[in-house]
């Protein structure tokens, strides 16, 4: 177990415990679900809002407008939607008690004493439309082994079912392999990362993902730190649309500053489309440029691989478009 995991189960544990005496509901499916839905803690909605269950709505007319995902028919839908703002976890806990009892749909889910038929009762009546959901609530109780609170609170033993309850049929890719990975209905970042062995953190900051709680059908992760090949000679990159020297840096396994100091790059974030970026060799030199009839300082910039405001900059030119044969640029 890792210390994230403890620091979360330790710090909810109180409030799930005392679900079970005034709601009925079992402490290892409070905290498993509460660890899902927050990404253990860790979630925006968690950190920014205390709302560790992804309950929609407003709390005392406090909410928090935040992207999230729903699958319906099989698809999956990137939207956004009003999330209850609490002052703190323990309210969050406790007002999930108070949600599931007070909407009827949950009736049957309740005083349950077995966590897997607790968790379907509660899948089966709407609380998630993803449908590897209760499996994914089942993998964590296991993992962490939940069900010893509820045998505190249930008095020593936990009621089994005189017939095994059958749990929900396993993803046919339990384990991910590999390299890469591509999203499909009903991933989470948190799922990839307990089915792939990367961490949250990695897997976000190797593909760029801003938003932990939004990824898309269909996206394709990198599951392993980007290395740069060793390269016979200089290796160059070209600025596509949508790049940014950060991303540039993580896809080669560099750094900003390296890619500044090689390509004389003062502003990190003035890059253009088009423009060519060195990946490896020595830092860049400078040096001078003399303007041919027909040049243009956008054309030289990607001649000397800088850019045209830094030869504006450089060169104390106001205006780009006034160069002149036989001119001294700088670069």
């Amino acid at each position: 177990m890792s210390a994230l995991t403890e620091n979360f189960i330790n710090k909810v544990k109180p409030g799930a415990m005392q679900l079970w005496s005034i709601y009925k509901v079992l402490p290892s499916v409070a905290i498993a679900q509460a660890a899902l839905e927050s990404s253990w803690g860790q979630s925006g909605l968690a950190t920014k809002y205390n709302n560790l269950f992804g309950i929609k709505g407003s709390y005392g007319g406090n909410a928090a407008n935040m992207a999230t995902w729903e699958v319906y028919g099989g698809v999956t839908y990137n939207i956004t939607a009003n999330f209850r703002s609490y002052p703190d976890w323990a309210t969050s806990i406790k007002d999930y008690g108070v949600f599931l009892n007070v909407n009827s749909r949950y009736k049957n889910a309740l005083e349950l004493t077995d966590y897997k038929k607790q968790i379907k009762a509660i899948h089966d009546a709407g609380y998630a439309t993803d449908p590897q959901y209760q499996f994914k609530i089942i993998s964590i109780i296991k993992a962490n082994n939940l069900v010893q609170f509820d045998k505190q609170v249930l008095g020593g033993a936990v009621a089994a079912p005189s017939k095994p309850a059958p749990e929900p049929a396993k993803p046919t890719n339990d384990k991910i392999t590999g390299d890469s990975y591509t999203v499909k209905s009903g991933d989470t970042l948190s799922a990839i990362s307990s089915k792939s062995g990367v961490s949250v953190g990695n897997l976000a900051a190797w593909n760029g993902i801003k938003n932990k709680n939004v990824i898309s059908v269909g996206q394709k992760l990198i599951l392993k730190a980007p290395v740069a090949a060793v390269p016979t000679k200089t290796a160059t990159y070209t600025v596509k649309s949508g790049d940014n020297l950060s991303t540039i840096a993580a896809k080669h396994g560099t750094t900003v500053k390296a890619l500044q100091d090689l390509n004389g790059i003062k502003n990190a974030n003035l890059i253009n489309v088009g423009q060519v970026i060195k990946l490896s060799g020595a830092a860049a030199a400078g040096g001078t440029y003399t303007v041919k009839s027909g040049d243009t300082l956008s054309g030289i910039a990607l001649k000397v691989e800088s850019t045209t405001k830094q030869l504006q900059d450089k060169n104390g030119i106001k205006d780009a478009n006034k160069i002149y044969v036989g001119q001294k640029i700088k670069y």
